[in-house]
């Protein structure tokens, strides 16, 4: 039989176990308590996380639409400069027509008729579609017929009359370029120049050009009564 002091070593082992179980059931407590906590930073952690990602998807957004914007200022930018720079550049191409083609009509104006005639020759190549290609070819014909070279004169009197039909002053190219003929003593291109004659006191009959045209015609038609005139 059990004496008592096996009972009390009994029972102070089983006051031990009871120290021990309760400690672990403390423990076992702590340790539910900070896995809880653990699970609420956790769950707080991947909200931060998507918040985050939320945040950094704006801020991707934001970006690409920065790039976009950047990208349209460059190209409105490249655009405008191009545009200046075709501007600057039609500016100038303009400043040297005018300046090569006045340049000629200032020396035909002031009857240095040769250099006239390389002023304006240059310019008529350089600028065959300019704003005065059609007076550069007067003008070239008009310092020709100066220079007394009737032949080359009746050819830019006659580019102006193929080249260019609505020419304000047809009226006078067509009595110079008659003239012109007349004054090469060709009879090959008497009755041509008589019929441009004819042609301008039936179309303009009203002008100073048909005036000398219709004297012209009488002197010659005197001069040269074999000759018929070609009615159009």
């Amino acid at each position: 039989m059990a004496t008592q002091q096996d009972m009390i070593i009994l029972q102070s082992q089983i006051d031990d176990l009871n120290t021990n179980i309760y400690t672990l059931k403390k423990n076992q407590a702590d340790l539910s308590l900070k896995i809880d906590e653990l699970n609420r930073n956790l769950t707080s952690f991947t909200e931060n996380s998507r918040d985050l990602n939320t945040e950094i998807s704006k801020l991707s957004s934001k970006i690409d639409d920065y790039i976009t914007l950047t990208e349209k200022k460059i190209n409105t930018a490249a655009k405008i400069a191009d545009q200046k720079t075709d501007k600057n550049e039609k500016e100038n191409e303009y400043l040297k027509e005018t300046s090569q083609f006045y340049k000629g009509l200032s020396l035909y104006s002031s009857k240095k008729y040769e250099l006239a005639i390389e002023h304006l020759k240059e310019y008529i190549l350089k600028f065959p579609k300019g704003e005065n290609i059609e007076l550069a070819h007067l003008y070239m014909a008009e310092s020709l017929y100066e220079l007394k070279n009737f032949k080359e004169a009746s050819i830019f009197y006659s580019k102006i009359m193929v080249n260019f039909p609505s020419f304000s002053k047809m009226e006078y190219v067509k009595l110079k370029y008659a003239k012109s003929l007349l004054e090469m003593n060709d009879k090959n291109k008497f009755d041509e120049a008589l019929t441009y004659l004819y042609s301008i006191t039936k179309d303009y009959p009203n002008s100073d050009e048909a005036r000398i045209a219709k004297e012209l015609l009488n002197i010659h038609k005197k001069t040269k009564t074999s000759l018929k005139v070609k009615k159009q």
